[in-house]
């Protein structure tokens, strides 16, 4: 059974669940941050269509009750009251684990260069104001970017690419907060120990974020933010456990989720292994996983061998959720426009409250079911 009905619309009350634990106090917060140098673009990045379109009608939704087991925030589109954040989080493998993703209301996924993805986690504005690190922080990428403006979000990142630090710092629809740049650089801090070592030790948490937005006085500017949300269906109506698998580029690099129907959760796991937080040590879990299908090609002459995506326009995708598959597409019409999912029927999709994990891969064809 599917939720996807264009006449009814539904939505939630914001209850902001946070985790109790803290990370060590000797992390302490070191404000000086080594200036980044940044290569010349040396080709240019992939055109996007400007054309003027009409502005996307956003229907009304009518609050429900949010399960009590969240450990998530959810963005319900017209009770977002604040600027959500957009972190930038590396994902070499010397930044295993990561810390944070599991209190993200939507992780983006998508390629960075040389086959390893980066992730964007977006956080409510209700971010928690202690000092759970969340990262390792790296650098932004144009289309990272573009997901960020869709959103008007507070966008944090450790220098980027060419195309990506050109955006970042000339639009007006995000709050750039850059830990290479002088200004903001006081917003991050560095963990030095035999495990984390520079770039993969570069971290923030929901207290400093908290104290830039204060000091800056931000207000938000969107009312379009976020999503439509149902509540889970009951056990009769889902799907039987199941194993997910797709790779980005290589198929000996599989990702995957292995779908729990008892607890109608998906489960991180990393080339077969559990994928877990660094705070918590446990298992990153999620209530839906979308897979969409984007354009990317390599930017000729990059030093760095950084890709380019193409992620404005429309596509083709999939939808998991409570144990079931579902044939999507997704549009987003410009840079500044939200990200959005649809189903066959043109009913903009309903996910189940909770996390949203979206990966964007080159094909379709590289998902796998068992």
């Amino acid at each position: 059974m599917y939720r996807a009905s264009p006449k009814i619309a539904t939505g939630l009350s914001v209850m902001a669940l946070f985790l109790t634990s803290c990370v060590s106090s000797a992390l302490g917060i070191a404000t000086p941050v080594p200036t980044a140098v940044v290569e010349p673009a040396t080709a240019t990045p992939m055109v996007v269509p400007t054309a003027i379109v009409e502005p996307t009608v956003i229907p009304t939704v009518t609050p429900i009750t949010m399960p009590e087991d969240l450990t998530v925030v959810p963005l319900v589109r017209g009770q977002v009251t604040g600027r959500p954040f957009a972190m930038m989080i590396d994902n070499h493998p010397d930044a295993y684990p990561q810390s944070g993703l599991n209190r993200a209301s939507i992780v983006f996924e998508a390629l960075a260069e040389y086959g390893i993805t980066r992730y964007l986690a977006i956080f409510p504005p209700e971010l928690a104001m202690d000092n759970r690190q969340l990262g390792p922080v790296r650098s932004a990428r144009h289309y990272f970017v573009q997901w960020a403006m869709g959103m008007g979000a507070i966008y944090g990142h450790a220098g980027g690419s060419p195309a990506g630090l050109e955006l970042a710092e000339s639009t007006t629809e995000i709050i750039n907060v850059d830990a290479l740049r002088d200004d903001t650089s006081v917003y991050f801090y560095r963990v030095e120990t035999a495990e984390r070592f520079a770039p993969h030790n570069l971290y923030t948490n929901g207290a400093i974020m908290r104290q830039y937005v204060e000091t800056e006085k931000l207000t938000p500017t969107r009312t379009d933010v976020g999503y439509q949300y149902a509540l889970p269906l009951p056990p009769e109506q889902r799907g039987p456990n199941a194993s997910i698998d797709y790779f980005f580029l290589y198929d000996d690099q599989p990702v995957g989720w292995t779908y729990d129907a008892a607890t109608n959760l998906y489960a991180r796991t990393r080339y077969g292994k559990p994928a877990v937080d660094d705070v918590t040590q446990m298992q990153l879990t999620t209530q839906n996983v979308v897979v969409i299908q984007v354009k990317e090609a390599p930017i000729e002459g990059d030093p760095k061998a950084r890709i380019d995506q193409q992620v404005i326009g429309s596509g083709n995708g999939v939808f998991f959720h409570d144990g079931l598959r579902v044939d999507i597409t997704w549009e987003k019409k410009t840079a500044e426009a939200p990200l959005l999912f649809y189903t066959a029927d043109g009913a903009e999709v309903q996910f189940t409250a909770g996390q949203i994990w979206i990966s964007a891969v080159p094909d379709l064809a590289n998902i796998s079911q068992s």
